[in-house]
């Protein structure tokens, strides 16, 4: 059994993870959306194992926790980040969403996100001197 990502704008289905892992990357996204970023997500959990997608909000959520993500400096905030945010990219980038990066730490991190290597590469960070490393 496994779960249903559908643009509801299309209809296409973009993503069928197996069951458990739709339901702990919806777990997280709900978390994420109610709880710290406070805006919708743009995915609606029709029947708990088939999501519609409104492209354009969701977007601007992966949008918004990118730029989360860039402001943090908490280690764990960004280790529990690093887990779902690819996802929430890759999601994005298979459904046709747009994901804005507004500064070079959120531009290397989408590159770093799509990057099917990145497990092998570390953590996006930012410096106080501004640059940005991969370590």
């Amino acid at each position: 059994m496994s779960y249903i990502f559908t643009v509801t704008e299309t209809d296409d289905d973009v993503w069928e993870p197996a069951l458990a892992v739709g339901q702990l990357f919806m777990g997280g996204v709900d978390a994420l959306s109610s709880r710290i970023l406070k805006v919708p997500s743009g995915l609606h959990d029709v029947t708990g194992d088939w999501v519609q997608m409104d492209t354009r909000l969701y977007g601007e959520f992966v949008t918004a926790a990118l730029r989360r993500r860039g402001r943090t400096g908490h280690p764990e905030m960004i280790e529990l980040m690093d887990g779902l945010l690819p996802v929430m990219v890759m999601l994005a980038d298979k459904a046709g969403a747009t994901v804005t990066a507004g500064t070079p730490t959120e531009r290397v991190y989408l590159d770093w996100a799509r990057d099917q290597d990145r497990v092998l590469q570390g953590h996006v960070v930012e410096r106080g001197d501004g640059t940005v490393v991969v370590r």
